[in-house]
């Protein structure tokens, strides 16, 4: 399976399961806080998922921004759910493969670290997080402090 096949079952799953969000809610930045973002970035921060009016009652994205030496940072959560664990995993693990990543355990979840496009990956359960952190630069992202962010949101997950 090609990582844009892996990718778009995982858009899938995430548009299917929706609906259940929806009426439940879900604010990513509720569990990626400015306060996360200000410990990984080492800076102050400023939101940049901004919506016109209302905000929605579904938010799958956080997305916070900073200046430090110069260097534009940001540090990115996003979150995608399947109806069930099983189409998660299977999902995950396409990607995982498709990404030639680096395999990680984060308290007991599956995870990965993608170098090629500096994100950190973490399932759990039918959740999957995507979390990109640092410089625009992607080889210049650090998979430590993406995995000490990741502790962090699986503890609220």
């Amino acid at each position: 399976m090609g990582i844009a096949k892996g990718l778009g079952l995982a858009i899938t799953l995430c548009t299917a399961a929706s609906s259940a969000l929806a009426q439940d809610g879900f604010d990513a930045c509720e569990l990626f806080t400015a306060q996360d973002a200000e410990a990984a970035l080492g800076t102050g921060v400023f939101e940049a998922t901004v919506f016109k009016g209302k905000r929605p009652k579904v938010v799958p994205d956080c997305k916070y921004t900073a200046s430090k030496d110069g260097k534009n940072l940001s540090a990115t959560a996003q979150f995608r759910f399947a109806r069930n664990e099983s189409d998660m995993k299977q999902s995950f693990g396409d990607a995982r493969m498709d990404l030639q990543t680096k395999p990680l355990v984060i308290t007991g979840n599956e995870a990965f670290w993608s170098a090629k496009t500096g994100t950190l990956h973490m399932r759990k359960g039918r959740a999957w997080v995507t979390l990109s952190i640092g410089p625009d630069k992607v080889t210049d992202r650090d998979m430590e402090t993406a995995r000490k962010v990741a502790e962090g949101i699986a503890k609220k997950l």
